[in-house]
C-alpha cells in the first residue's frame, strides 16, 4: 500500500507541475503526431476557448519506455510522462489555410523501481528524460495538417547524452469522406542534428514513421461518449537511423493496439476539455534493435493517461 501512497503522489505532483508550467504513451514529436492522426475521432464540439492562446497538458503512466523502438536505459518499473505545451494561433481562415500555430512545450519521463537504475522518486536520478520542443502547424482546408517541430532531448540524471532533431510532419482527418471508417493517417520524418539517438557514431540518421489510427465513437449520441481506437505505427531508418556494428536496417519497429478515450463530461467546460485514456501496444522490433535493447524482439506496453486541452 506504501508504494501505491507514493504514486499517487508522484503522480498529483507532476499533474499541478505541468499546470504551473504550461501556460497537452511517447516523445514530443511522437505525441504531435498521434494528435494529427486521431483528429476525426476527436469530439466535434466547439471548445470553450476561442481566443489565440491554447493550453495542453496531461500525464501518462507507461510499463515501459521505448523511443522509436529504442528501449531506455532499462525496460521494468513504471514510468511517469507528464507534458505541457502552449500554442498561440498566428493566422486563422487565410484562404486555404485554417490556421497557423506555433507551440513551445516540454514533455518528461520519469522511472520508478526496483531494479537496475530506477530509483525512489526522491532520488534525483527519477527524472530521467525532460525534452524542450518547438512546433509550428498548419491546417489547410480544415483537414490537412503540417507541421515542423525541433526537439532538444535531454537527461537530467546523465543517463544519456543530449541530442536534438527536426520532425517534418504530416497529418489527414479523413473523416470527411469514409466517415465512421476513417483512417486518419500520419507520417513523420525526423532528421537527427546533434548526436544520435540509437548510436553515437556521428552519422547523423533520417527517421520515418508511418501511422494509422482508426476509431469509433461509441455511445456518440450520449452524455458520455467511449471512443476506441486502434493506433498503429511502423518506424523506419532513411539513413542510419537503425545502425548497429555498422550495418543499418531499413525496417525498424512495429507498434498498434487498442486505445479507449473518455471524455469526463462532469469537468465544466469553463475549465477545458478532460479526458482518461487507457491502453496497451504490441510493439515487434528488428534484430539491430533487439541486440541493443533487452534481448527481446516482442514487448507489451500497458498505458493510461489524463489530459486536458483548453
Amino acid at each position: 500500500m506504501t508504494g501505491w501512497r507514493n504514486w499517487i503522489m508522484v503522480v498529483a505532483g507532476l499533474i499541478v507541475t505541468g499546470v504551473v508550467a504550461g501556460p497537452s504513451v511517447a516523445s514530443a514529436q511522437e505525441t504531435e503526431m498521434r494528435a494529427q492522426a486521431s483528429g476525426a475521432s476527436a469530439s466535434e464540439e466547439k471548445p470553450p476557448n476561442s481566443g489565440r492562446v491554447s493550453l495542453g497538458l496531461g500525464a501518462d503512466w507507461a510499463s515501459a519506455y521505448y523511443f522509436r523502438g529504442i528501449a531506455n536505459v532499462q525496460n521494468g518499473g513504471s514510468n511517469v510522462q507528464p507534458y505541457a505545451e502552449i500554442g498561440f494561433k498566428l493566422l486563422e481562415n487565410a484562404g486555404p489555410l485554417t490556421s497557423l500555430v506555433i507551440t513551445p512545450g516540454i514533455w518528461n519521463n520519469f522511472q520508478y523501481g526496483d531494479e537496475g537504475r530506477l530509483v525512489e522518486p526522491s532520488d534525483p536520478r527519477f527524472w530521467f528524460e525532460s525534452d524542450l520542443y518547438a512546433r509550428l502547424s498548419a491546417t489547410w482546408w480544415e483537414v490537412f495538417t503540417t507541421g515542423v517541430t525541433y526537439t532538444y532531448y535531454t537527461s537530467p540524471n546523465d543517463s544519456f547524452t543530449s541530442y536534438a532533431d527536426v520532425g517534418l510532419s504530416f497529418g489527414l482527418n479523413d473523416a470527411k469522406w469514409l466517415g465512421d471508417f476513417a483512417l486518419n493517417p500520419s507520417l513523420l520524418f525526423a532528421f537527427e542534428t546533434k548526436g544520435e539517438a540509437l548510436v553515437s557514431d556521428d552519422n547523423k540518421g533520417i527517421y520515418m514513421g508511418i501511422g494509422l489510427a482508426p476509431g469509433y465513437t461509441f455511445f456518440a449520441d450520449t452524455p458520455q461518449p467511449i471512443n476506441v481506437s486502434v493506433p498503429m505505427t511502423a518506424g523506419f531508418s532513411v539513413k542510419d537511423y537503425y545502425t548497429v556494428n555498422g550495418q543499418n536496417q531499413t525496417f525498424g519497429y512495429f507498434s498498434g493496439g487498442p486505445l479507449v478515450t473518455v471524455p469526463l463530461k462532469f469537468m465544466p467546460a469553463d475549465y477545458g476539455s478532460w479526458s482518461l485514456r487507457a491502453g496497451v501496444q504490441l510493439l515487434f522490433l528488428n534484430s539491430n534493435l533487439k541486440t541493443v535493447n533487452t534481448g527481446d524482439s516482442f514487448a507489451p506496453i500497458g498505458n493510461i493517461g489524463l489530459t486536458m486541452t483548453y
